[in-house]
């Protein structure tokens, strides 16, 4: 068991937008609604390297930091790298929202509403106390606690980035584009300055800049995009077989288990040659002023 330690750090929360609404939404089709969030925090998680580390995934939203070790220059190159990362993980979850939408031939309640989930990232740089309980590694602290305050926000919209005064200091007044000023109250907090970045709408321009891909690579994307899906089948599978959302027989979950662990691979094989073709269906019609058919 390791001492508790005091590090100065970044903390990075990646909150899904419109989670709840979701998933209140498609109560019907609630594990396939799961498999879009957990599609669309992978997404989020492949963009995650050193420095930054994941602490936790709190339903909806990823809990990063970047602890701070080393002399100043190494800390300095730290923060280089985290503002280089900032951007990508918004264009990474548009490219992967758009990339759902276009590939999938589902036409259900949660493929339909996909898009109405957003990215928000609050970034706050503070200090926080490092430890384990239970041989579980833990950061915790105030600064860590104003982070997750600042998840409820007055801020208008659902696709921003808002950084504390201090996060602001150290990463965002070398970053691109406009950061506006403001303030929240936080219980406890009192006020706090905050800067807000507005990511905007960008789903066309993302599926667009997605269909104008060269050939190999558009249907490259297509079948990573399946595999991503039939994975998440058999662990959404897995976890019915283990925790069943209604109650059922042994039997009957066996039976269950053995017809989807059957079928997937023949869904694998069947969307690894329809995703590809329908790509670039879409692709043609769209060049050619067809409207896309609507699903």
């Amino acid at each position: 068991m390791t001492e508790p330690r005091e590090q100065p750090l970044i903390i990075i929360l990646a909150d899904i937008s419109g989670y709840t609404r979701f998933m209140l939404e498609n109560q019907t089709a609630a594990v396939h609604g799961q498999q879009c969030i957990t599609f669309l925090i992978e997404t989020l998680l492949r963009e995650v390297d050193i420095p930054l580390r994941l602490q936790e995934i709190e339903g909806d939203a990823v809990f990063l930091y970047a602890a701070r070790s080393g002399d100043d220059a190494d800390w300095r190159e730290v923060l280089a790298q985290v503002r280089a990362r900032l951007p990508r993980f918004f264009q990474a979850f548009i490219e992967g929202m758009s990339l759902a939408a276009e590939a999938t031939p589902c036409a259900c309640a949660v493929c339909r509403d996909s898009s109405t989930l957003k990215l928000k990232l609050i970034v706050h740089s503070g200090r926080a106390v490092f430890h384990e309980i239970g041989g579980r590694p833990l950061v915790s602290g105030a600064d860590v606690i104003l982070a997750h305050r600042l998840l409820k926000n007055s801020v208008p919209g659902s696709e921003y980035l808002l950084m504390t005064e201090s996060a602001f200091r150290d990463l965002g007044r070398d970053m691109d584009g406009v950061f506006l000023p403001g303030e929240e109250r936080c219980d406890e907090f009192g006020t706090v300055k905050i800067y807000v970045q507005h990511v905007g709408e960008r789903w066309d321009g993302a599926r667009q800049a997605l269909l104008q891909l060269p050939e190999a690579e558009l249907a490259s994307r297509a079948r990573l995009y399946v595999a991503g899906g039939i994975y998440g089948e058999y662990r959404a599978t897995l976890h019915q077989l283990l925790r069943p959302t209604t109650k059922a027989g042994g039997l009957r979950r066996a039976g269950y288990g053995l017809w989807r662990f059957l079928t997937l691979p023949v869904e694998f094989l069947f969307y690894l040659a329809v995703m590809p073709r329908r790509l670039r269906a879409r692709r043609a019609r769209r060049r050619s002023g067809v409207p896309a058919a609507s699903r």
